[in-house]
Formats: C-alpha cells, sequence, structure tokens
C-alpha cells in the first residue's frame, strides 16, 4: 500500500474513477458522433464543434457539486 509524507496510507479515490469514467464514456460518444456526423473532412468537424460542444471536465465537476449519490 502507497503512503504519503505523513504515512497515512493512500488509497483508491472512487469519485475521481466515478467522474473520469463518465467524461471518457461522454468523449467517446461524442467524437463517435462527431465521426459519424463529419465523414472525416475537417472543416465539417470545425462545424459539428461549434454547434455541439466537446465534453468538458468542468462541466461534470460543477453538475455533481454537492450531491453525495453521484446521480447525474
Amino acid at each position: 500500500m502507497r503512503r504519503d509524507k505523513l504515512g497515512r496510507r493512500i488509497g483508491r479515490n472512487w469519485w475521481r474513477e466515478f467522474i473520469m469514467d463518465h467524461l471518457t464514456c461522454a468523449a467517446h460518444a461524442w467524437e463517435l458522433n462527431a465521426e459519424a456526423a463529419c465523414n472525416g473532412w475537417s472543416t465539417e468537424l470545425s462545424e459539428y464543434a461549434s454547434l455541439h460542444p466537446r465534453p468538458q471536465l468542468k462541466v461534470f465537476l460543477i453538475g455533481l457539486a454537492g450531491t453525495r449519490d453521484g446521480s447525474l
């Protein structure tokens, strides 16, 4: 088990894993939708990104602020 400078055990951070799992899934879904809509054209990708912004960590953190059960 890893320990910090004060000798406390460092364990698994379920909250970080929860948020990053949701962010990763949302980013993957955005990429799949962008690929389906753009057919590989960079100009269409920029248009798609302007109409449908990419998921951001800040949005997930604000959306989950103050919740203890982790419901989105």
